[in-house]
């Protein structure tokens, strides 16, 4: 088994001067490293700046940094698709935008700890307003009749001052004499799992399975078993859509199609930059 490829992301989110926020995500592996970053108010969530830097590219193509004065004034929060795709588009091969959308994730999952500055009385009223907002968007959410632990409840030992939030994802491939082998893990400040997963040399799924450590109920730990519904696919031929809907769709987990989506980014880059350099 011989190490080819791996990357890793990091996102985190800090309280700074002024009542506002700064979103960082840096993104490094084997052919890249970059970090995007948002400054944002800490109530409103508008974008006060966006910038990116790419400090390491194949051949240098995307080096450089840049700023995206467009998106300031949009609200860093759901619904952004459109603005970061108008201000942003595919500069950077498409890493600019992938980090700064790394960022606004990162800002709607700090509002647990800036409820007040949201305008509600009490954790509590956040989380109910979570719950209303958010119905059938996953299997949580879709499931409230059989959940033990409410949102509340779980973060309500979670201490954060100036950091609020963190996220990492990471993939590693493996090459083996007849295929692939994929890690991958997700650990952020309330979910932790992984994902195994063994391709042939084309990249058509052998096995997939998956697994969770941390998670807010025990339903959200049902979802482990979905990720076996791939075998015999060839994951590069699938959007981030279709992975979506053979992983559950809202029956299913956000952060475990986040993590297919970057395994099958990574595999797709491992078949034309790697593994074909070798035939």
């Amino acid at each position: 088994m011989e190490l080819i490829y791996q990357k890793s992301w990091f996102c985190s989110v800090k309280g700074i001067h002024s009542g506002e926020l700064l979103a960082e995500a840096t993104v490094l592996g084997t052919e890249i490293e970059a970090t995007g970053r948002l400054r944002v108010d800490k109530t409103s969530f508008e974008i006060k700046d966006a910038r990116w830097e790419v400090f390491r590219s194949p051949g240098g193509i995307f080096n450089g940094s840049n700023e995206a004065p467009g998106l300031q004034g949009a609200t860093a929060y759901f619904n952004i698709g459109p603005d970061l795709r108008r201000a942003v588009g595919d500069a950077a091969g498409g890493v600019a935008q992938d980090l700064l959308r790394e960022c606004v994730r990162g800002i709607i999952q700090s509002e647990t700890f800036l409820f007040r500055e949201r305008g509600f009385p009490t954790l509590k009223a956040y989380c109910e307003h979570w719950r209303k907002s958010q119905t059938d968007t996953c299997r949580y959410q879709s499931n409230l009749d059989r959940v033990t632990r409410w949102w509340d409840e779980y973060v309500s030992g979670l201490k954060h001052g100036l950091n609020l939030f963190n996220r990492s994802k990471n993939c590693v491939v493996y090459l083996l004499a007849d295929g692939f082998v994929v890690h991958s893990g997700f650990s952020d400040s309330y979910h932790e799992l992984g994902l195994s997963c063994a391709l042939d040399l084309a990249g058509r799924v052998k096995a997939c399975s998956g697994k969770f450590l941390r998670a807010p109920d025990q339903v959200c730990f049902e979802c482990a078993s979905l990720p076996s519904g791939l075998k015999g696919l060839a994951l590069t031929a699938c959007t981030k859509k279709q992975l979506a809907e053979i992983v559950g769709g809202t029956q299913g987990c956000e952060h475990l199609v986040d993590l297919l989506e970057e395994l099958r980014k990574t595999v797709a880059y491992t078949l034309a930059n790697i593994w074909e350099a070798r035939l």
